[in-house]
């Protein structure tokens, strides 16, 4: 049923769907998940595409959909504390999920600020597999939490900070000293380095606007496509049809046990994914240009960082040649720290809920979350430095992206505990078990049966 909406509100109707081309529509185990009809994979990389099919899908117009209200947001654009790029890029959306995990303290004021832009209730089902119940695991968190949050806050630590701005520091004098002396191990180590910088920046554009964010541009990588795909397509949806990450590589990288897998997805491209890497961050500035070319997207300011390094080093070193390929060989060590962490950090073991293994029978938010996620066991893995450099404490980050990491660990034992209460358990993972899994889990083509804890 489409919804009930005034006419004379929605303005502007997107029209952008005659863009992307209908394919055969992704099933999900999710009973919620209803539809996905777009295209996805190697083919059509571009997060502003799933943008588009979001859009076509959650069915809005131009409005703002949270749980079963519609709201015009368009006069609050401005005024929204985090940023105007959040309320703007998901104009026409089902907003529900990144409502709820983005506001800890003083809900009910959030809550009274959004029902001034009220327009009308909507009768049609969410294109959503999650539950929000009020005694449910979720919501029982977040309230346990929030006197928490009120008390430490939510903002960036002084730790997480000094940690961020002494990589970069680290970052700019490696990458200084490697160019202009042509030293080809100076100048993997600024890669390495700018690689921890950038997965820490992860950190900081899950935040308000802040500056910080664009140490994650420095790395050819777009903080500003990265809110989408990461934080408001991946985080929202972990492992599931709607998740643009994980189906980025499809059809050759087959991540979800949905598809038959063939040989080439069982036992070479398992081992082919390690030797690639190194070239994400190369295959990101080509995409990002034919992205451009064909105006799904626009430059900005940022997207020239990675450009503007080049031009310097290029001035630095013995040689223009010899600057490209410093640049290159920076880039490409940054993009294999960051590609190789993010991939075999928390998600992909078997024992990670993947789309087509049986969904839980009452399908809540948190508990979807930490099903799809692993925390790491390993002792290395404790300090706020390896929490900001290899993606750590994930459960809690995805239950409270948009805490401070620095932070998070204010929140164990509530979780600890709300876990308790609801008879669940954290999949806990050693760092080489997650890496072995993310190979057993590219095999896999047997779904598991639902299981209350692992």
């Amino acid at each position: 049923m489409a919804p009930l909406i005034n006419n004379s509100v929605v303005k502007n109707q997107n029209n952008n769907s005659d863009n992307v081309t209908d394919t055969k529509t992704l099933t999900s185990s999710f009973a919620g998940i209803s539809r996905y009809t777009g295209e996805r994979g190697l083919v059509h990389p571009s997060i502003f595409d799933w943008l588009i099919v979001k859009r076509r899908d959650d069915n809005i117009g131009n409005l703002w959909r949270v749980h079963d209200k519609l709201y015009n947001l368009e006069d609050f654009i401005a005024k929204h504390p985090g940023g105007r790029d959040w309320i703007e890029f998901s104009r026409g959306t089902d907003i529900t999920e990144a409502f709820e995990s983005s506001h800890f303290v003083n809900v009910k004021n959030v809550r009274q600020i959004l029902e001034k832009y009220y327009v009308a209730d909507d009768p049609s089902p969410r294109n959503s597999p999650y539950t929000f119940k009020e005694n449910g695991f979720y919501k029982t968190l977040k309230r346990k939490a929030e006197p928490i949050l009120k008390e430490v806050g939510m903002g960036l630590s002084k730790e997480a900070m000094l940690i961020e701005d002494s990589l970069f520091v680290t970052y700019m004098v490696l990458a200084v000293l490697g160019v202009w002396l042509n030293s080809m191990i100076l100048q993997i180590a600024a890669g390495t380095v700018l690689g921890m910088l950038t997965v820490g920046a992860h950190n900081f554009f899950h935040k308000k606007d802040n500056w910080r964010i664009y140490y994650y541009d420095l790395s050819s990588l777009s903080s500003y496509e990265w809110r989408i795909s990461h934080a408001f397509s991946h985080h929202l949806f972990p492992n599931t049809v709607l998740d643009f990450e994980v189906l980025l590589g499809e059809p050759m990288i087959e991540m979800l046990p949905i598809r038959p897998k063939y040989f080439i997805h069982k036992y070479i491209m398992p081992f082919v994914i390690d030797t690639l890497y190194g070239v994400y961050g190369l295959l990101q500035i080509v995409f990002r240009i034919i992205s451009v070319l064909q105006g799904k997207q626009r430059i900005r300011p940022e997207n020239l960082l990675v450009i503007l390094q080049l031009f310097i080093f290029m001035q630095l070193a013995p040689t223009l040649m010899a600057g490209f390929q410093a640049w290159a060989v920076i880039i490409s060590a940054t993009s294999f720290w960051f590609a190789f962490v993010s991939n075999n950090s928390a998600h992909h073991h078997p024992h990670c809920f993947h789309d087509g293994d049986e969904s839980r029978p009452d399908p809540d938010f948190g508990l979807c979350q930490l099903d799809a996620t692993a925390s790491k066991t390993d002792w290395y893995h404790r300090s706020l430095f390896s929490v900001l450099t290899t993606f750590g404490e994930h459960p809690l980050h995805h239950l409270f992206p948009t805490v401070c990491h620095g932070k998070l660990k204010y929140l164990k034992n509530v979780l600890n505990e709300t876990l308790d209460e609801f008879s669940e358990e954290l999949l806990q993972f050693t760092q080489w078990q997650l890496f072995v899994g993310t190979h057993q889990q590219l095999r896999r083509s047997v779904t598991h049966k639902f299981r209350k804890s692992q």
